[in-house]
């Protein structure tokens, strides 16, 4: 009797305890089941705000985008030292969300200078917003060493080549069919925008032009060589196919003859201009520009006293040794009659920490003349833009090698200009037979300063951004 109380006594207890066990386990179901609802509540929450953190950041993306198309549509660009925005109203709806933007110009911007921004463009999507902070800059054509609107001579005439020869040290940009012969050496990028968007020839592709060995058969492609004859050297790689760059007409001229007659000095006629020509007791007059009047006399100006343009309705012809600033400019043709040299340089062009920039623009042709001085050599510290033909040498064709035409600086042209003849002998090396060999080096200050005026007729459509960074991550 007593064993079976306990036996049911043990049964009952144990009837409690699988009981108490199953309760115990619908608790922690439970408690599992809230929590599992609340993770996928939480990440749910989760994923909807990190889709509206990206749609914030794409909105201020947006902004910084509408803002350097803005900029690019302005002329001259602003120089307000202001915060402003350009949109109107703010903020800006677009879509679920809106975004503002602020410009600021730099306080330094200035002639010389390259115009810079910085651009603030907040993005709001519900309670999640993204700032982004940039700063974009303009340049000149000036930024190129070489840049040739039409690679032929005006009115047609033979191509002229880069040729192995030429170590080209810079950037290159050409609108036409860059052509090569040899083994010519870019040490800058090469970009052309033959066969791009903008050509509206349908048959041209993106592509160079070899020259094959052949005065006749000429090979396209767009291969970095053309084995066995033409193999290029491209340190920096190239571009084919390219957006065309649109080289200012002559209309400009009017501008700059504006700016001389209104704090220049403005010239009619033919002259002949000398910097830091020498004085009655024979020493330079740095800081100085020269001109000799019709009458033969010369007029001696400090170029700290105007605003460094100088525009001749006419020709001009020009040399000497730059201390300073000078912006030279005209309506006909340019000769350069000798050697036209910075003060603060060196036979490796100019000097750390120079601040002499010489800009020389041609309605016409600017010409290095085939006079006594440039029979044995020539060198350039320039960055010269001619409008409606380019850089050419005087009797390119005739007469005996002359030298190395040495540059620092820029060369811009709407049509290349040829400066000698010669040919590919059979080692792979060019020999001169007439006028000269090229030595070309950008002027690397180019990028961010410029001499006078450039910023105001000279500058490239698009804005580079020289940096990025997010400011605020709500």
């Amino acid at each position: 009797m007593n064993t079976s109380r306990r036996a049911a006594a043990r049964l009952r207890d144990r009837s409690g305890s699988a009981l108490m066990a199953v309760m115990w386990g619908v608790v922690i179901a439970l408690i599992l089941g809230v929590t599992v609802l609340q993770f996928g509540v939480q990440d749910a929450t989760l994923t909807v705000g990190e889709a509206e953190r990206m749609k914030a950041f794409y909105l201020a993306e947006g902004g910084l985008s509408r803002a350097e198309s803005w900029l690019e549509a302005q002329s001259p660009p602003p120089n307000d030292a202001v915060t402003f925005h350009p949109f109107g109203e703010l903020p800006e709806t677009f879509g679920e969300g809106d975004y503002s933007v602020a410009i600021t110009p730099d306080p330094m911007n200035g002639s010389l200078t390259r115009s810079i921004y910085t651009v603030l463009s907040t993005g709001q999507v519900g309670r999640f917003g993204r700032t982004l902070e940039v700063e974009v800059g303009n340049g000149t054509f000036a930024n190129f060493l070489y840049f040739t609107n039409r690679e032929h001579m005006p009115g047609g005439g033979p191509r002229p080549w880069f040729t192995s020869s030429d170590i080209v040290d810079g950037p290159v940009f050409s609108n036409d069919q860059i052509g090569i012969r040899g083994d010519p050496v870019f040490l800058g990028r090469v970009m052309s925008a033959y066969g791009g968007p903008d050509d509206q020839t349908q048959s041209h592709t993106p592509s160079f032009e070899y020259y094959n060995g052949d005065p006749h058969q000429h090979v396209e492609s767009a291969a970095a060589s053309n084995p066995p004859h033409d193999y290029p050297t491209f340190h920096e790689g190239y571009d084919l196919g390219l957006n065309e760059l649109e080289l200012p007409s002559t209309q400009v001229l009017h501008g700059l003859k504006s700016l001389a007659q209104d704090g220049g000095i403005a010239l009619n006629g033919n002259y002949d201009i000398f910097l830091s020509r020498l004085d009655g007791e024979g020493n330079p007059m740095y800081g100085y520009v020269s001109y000799q009047s019709p009458n033969g006399d010369w007029v001696d100006v400090d170029l700290d006293t105007f605003n460094g343009v100088i525009y001749v309705n006419g020709s001009y012809s020009i040399s000497g040794t730059l201390d300073g600033t000078l912006t030279v400019a005209t309506n006909g043709q340019a000769y350069i009659t000798d050697d036209l040299l910075y003060r603060n340089s060196d036979a490796n062009g100019p000097l750390f920490g120079c601040e002499d920039l010489l800009g020389l623009i041609s309605g016409s042709d600017i010409t290095v003349a085939n006079n006594i001085p440039n029979q044995d050599n020539c060198v350039i510290h320039a960055a010269m833009i001619a409008l409606s033909n380019g850089l050419r040498v005087e009797n390119w064709s005739t007469g005996s090698p002359r030298g190395t035409l040495t540059v620092h600086g820029s060369i811009v042209q709407d049509h290349r200009g040829p400066v000698g003849s010669g040919v590919v002998n059979d080692e792979g090396f060019y020999e001169v037979h007439t006028g000269y060999d090229k030595d070309y080096h950008f002027d690397e200050r180019l990028l961010n300063i410029a001499p006078p005026s450039f910023f105001d007729f000279f500058v490239l459509g698009e804005y580079e951004r020289l940096s990025w960074r997010e400011v605020m991550d709500g």
